[in-house]
């Protein structure tokens, strides 16, 4: 996890939604951006945290208090 602490701030605007359970779908309607922009930020984080899935994404985040 050497980025964790370098995400953006639409990456964690993102990793909030994706915490409260919305989808890729969800996030973009949320936020108006594309499907693919709202999964791109998703692959991005998971590279930077150093994590495989999504689940352990926001245990992480949680753990860094990242997000709520």
């Amino acid at each position: 996890m050497n980025s964790i602490r370098n995400l953006t701030g639409r990456e964690l605007e993102i990793l909030q939604l994706i915490a409260e359970g919305l989808t890729d779908k969800r996030i973009a309607e949320e936020l108006s951006i594309s499907n693919k922009t709202a999964s791109t930020h998703r692959k991005h984080m998971l590279k930077k945290m150093n994590v495989k899935n999504t689940a352990m994404m926001v245990k992480h985040a949680l753990e860094f208090n990242l997000i709520k």
